[in-house]
């Protein structure tokens, strides 16, 4: 990327940054008016505070700019998601305003990159990188309101998990959701952020497959929309997920960020998968 484009790009930054400010402190004055639980309220402030602090670090280079990028979002998501659930309306569309300007960054980003490369043979390889990594966003992201009301939502909210795995049968059905959310949460973060990409990839595979079998999904049949879900969402996104242990999560990842500033020993390439460059 053009140290220009970059520049260029990069100034929506403070305004997404000014929008997390905006979102902060109206969080702040909520959470006053309202009785939410104390975890609800501690999570609330950690990861909007997150979110914003991470959008004010300074993003001058390709490598701090894929850091913070991908570790803000994935705060951002959090965020949006416990303020959607403690019912703060005008808040979640803070937020999602905030969102959408990231994506716009993405693809503005992503389309200068693939332009530069218009009259070269890596057009079409740039082109497949960055589509590859909107997939790779979508279905680390994707994950996120899982683990956030497993973990961060509160003891109201995580009942409801609680309620089906006691149906399901599964012993010590509290404990259970917990270790789930943590799983949740290590894959998602693996994924979207491409950390360890191919351990996490792994690991969440086998959770997937496993979470398939014990909510009975292989014996309802093929199709989604069948009355208890067959294996056709879950295996195809196992499938998409177990794709990133073999090809990595490509350039814009932490595990490329990690290569190309530190003497990473063999071994922890191997568990973060693609080029060892």
């Amino acid at each position: 990327m053009k140290k220009e484009h970059f520049n260029r790009h990069s100034r929506i930054i403070p305004l997404v940054a000014l929008i997390a400010l905006l979102g902060l402190i109206l969080l702040i004055f909520y959470i006053k008016k309202n009785h939410l639980s104390f975890q609800q309220n501690f999570f609330l402030l950690l990861f909007s505070s997150l979110t914003f602090i991470l959008l004010l670090l300074r993003q001058r280079s390709f490598n701090t700019f894929t850091t913070f990028f991908l570790l803000s979002t994935f705060t951002l998501i959090i965020t949006w998601r416990l303020s959607a659930l403690a019912h703060f309306t005008l808040i979640s569309y803070i937020y999602l305003a905030a969102m959408l300007l990231k994506f716009y960054l993405y693809l503005n980003f992503a389309y200068k990159n693939i332009m530069e490369n218009r009259h070269s043979g890596l057009y079409r390889e740039s082109a497949y990188i960055w589509q590859l990594l909107f997939t790779r966003l979508a279905i680390g992201f994707n994950l996120i309101p899982h683990f956030t009301e497993k973990l961060f939502a509160g003891s109201v909210i995580r009942i409801d998990d609680v309620n089906a795995f006691t149906q399901l049968g599964v012993p010590h059905p509290l404990t259970m959701v917990i270790i789930a959310g943590c799983i949740e949460f290590g894959g998602a973060f693996s994924i979207s952020c491409g950390f360890l990409t191919r351990l996490g990839a792994i690991c969440f595979f086998i959770y997937l497959m496993f979470a398939t079998f014990l909510g009975h999904h292989f014996t309802n049949g093929f199709i989604w929309a069948l009355p208890g879900g067959g294996w056709e969402f879950p295996v195809l996104w196992g499938a998409l997920i177990l794709s990133f242990a073999i090809f990595g999560a490509g350039d814009f990842s932490l595990d490329c960020v990690l290569k190309n500033n530190l003497n990473v020993p063999n071994w922890i390439k191997h568990l973060m998968g693609g080029r060892f460059s």
